[in-house]
C-alpha cells in the first residue's frame, strides 16, 4: 500500500448515523427533506415542496425560512436563502410554481433595486437575530450580496424579465466594485455566483480567466486561517471549497484537511456541532425563540458539514 493511501485510511472520520439520528429527532421538514435528498435517496421535489411552505403570495419568502429571522413578510434574504438551496440540489425547472412566484417577486419594480436590502423595517415586528435589526448603514454593505445573487439568477435563468436591461446595468456597476475592500459577509459568495452565471451565458466584455484569479484572491482573504477562531463567527474553507475540483482548493489543501480533522474532533457525543453565532443583544428579548432557532440552524449547518465530510472521504456510512 502506498504511503498516501495509508495516510488517507488513518484520517479521522465521522459516523453519518450519529448525525442522521439527530436530524430525524430535531430538524424541520425542510432540513429533513434535504438530508434525505443527499443521504437517503430522497427527491429534489420533496425539498422544493418543503420550501414552498415558506413562499408568500407575492412570490417572495419569509415565515422563518432563515431560522434567524421569523418575519412573516417576504424579505430579500429569504429569496437569497432559497436560491442557494435550489442551486445546491440543481433544481432548474423554470416552469415550476416555485419559480413562477420567484419571477413575480423579482419583476416587481417597487422591489428593484432599492428594495433588495438585507435588513428590512418589518423585522422589528418579529423575533430575529440582532444582525437583522434594520440599519441603513449596514444595508449599504451587506445588501451587495443580495444584488449579486439576484442578478446572477436573472442573467442565467430569467432573461425575459422586465427588469433584465436594468439588471445588466447593475451587473456592470457590481463588477466595477469587485476590488472594493469591504464586500460584506455575502459579497464573496455573491461574486462567485454572478461570475459563474456570466461565464455560463458568455456575457461579453469580461476576461473570465482574470476574474477567476481575482475570485481566488478574494476567497483566500475571506477564509479564517486560524482554527482557534473557527468556533466563533467567520468563514472556513468549507464555505467556499465544496470538492477537490474547486478552483479555491489549490493552495488550501492542508487547511481543508485541518477543518476535516476539526469537525471530527468537535462533534459532540449526543448532539451535532454548535452554531458559531447567537442573537446577541436580541437574545434577552427573544430567549425562547432563539432556542428553537438554534436547533433549526444546527440542522442545516450539520447537513452542510456532513456533505463536506463525505465529499472529502471523511464520513463513515
Amino acid at each position: 500500500m502506498e504511503a498516501n493511501d495509508i495516510k488517507a485510511n488513518n484520517r479521522k472520520r465521522v459516523d453519518k448515523r450519529h448525525i442522521e439520528v439527530w436530524i430525524h429527532r430535531n430538524a424541520r421538514e425542510l432540513e429533513l427533506a434535504k438530508w434525505n435528498y443527499y443521504f437517503a435517496n430522497g427527491s429534489k421535489e420533496d425539498v422544493v415542496n418543503a420550501l414552498m411552505h415558506y413562499q408568500n403570495a407575492d412570490g417572495g419568502f419569509g415565515n422563518g425560512i432563515d431560522p434567524d429571522n421569523w418575519n412573516y413578510n417576504s424579505i430579500p434574504y429569504g429569496l437569497y436563502y432559497v436560491l442557494e438551496i435550489m442551486d445546491e440540489i440543481e433544481f432548474y425547472d423554470m416552469q415550476h410554481p416555485i419559480y413562477t412566484g420567484i419571477k413575480k417577486y423579482l419583476d416587481c419594480h417597487s422591489n428593484f433595486p432599492e428594495g433588495w436590502i438585507f435588513t428590512v423595517p418589518t423585522n422589528g415586528d418579529y423575533p430575529h437575530a440582532s444582525f437583522y435589526n434594520y440599519d441603513k448603514e449596514y444595508n449599504s454593505i451587506e445588501s451587495r450580496g443580495i444584488h449579486l445573487r439576484f442578478c446572477a439568477f436573472i442573467l442565467e435563468h430569467y432573461p425575459e424579465s422586465i427588469i433584465y436591461p436594468s439588471v445588466l446595468d447593475l451587473i456592470k456597476t457590481m463588477m466595477d466594485g469587485l476590488k472594493d475592500d469591504h464586500l460584506g459577509d455575502m459579497g464573496p459568495s455573491g461574486y462567485i455566483s454572478l461570475i459563474n452565471a456570466m461565464k455560463r451565458v458568455n456575457l461579453e466584455g469580461y476576461d473570465y480567466d482574470q476574474l477567476e484569479k481575482e475570485l481566488i484572491e478574494i476567497v483566500n482573504k475571506s477564509i479564517q486561517r486560524d482554527p482557534a477562531q473557527w468556533p466563533s463567527y467567520g468563514y472556513r474553507p468549507s464555505d467556499y471549497i465544496k470538492s477537490k475540483d474547486s478552483i479555491f482548493y489549490p493552495g488550501n489543501e492542508d487547511l481543508v484537511e485541518t477543518e476535516l480533522d476539526f469537525l471530527a474532533d468537535t462533534l459532540p457525543e449526543h448532539d451535532v456541532w454548535p452554531i458559531s453565532w447567537c442573537w446577541f443583544e436580541n437574545y434577552e428579548k427573544y430567549p425562547k425563540e432563539f432556542v428553537i432557532s438554534e436547533n433549526w440552524a444546527k440542522a442545516y449547518k450539520a447537513i452542510e458539514k456532513t456533505n463536506f465530510l463525505e465529499r472529502f472521504g471523511r464520513l463513515h456510512p
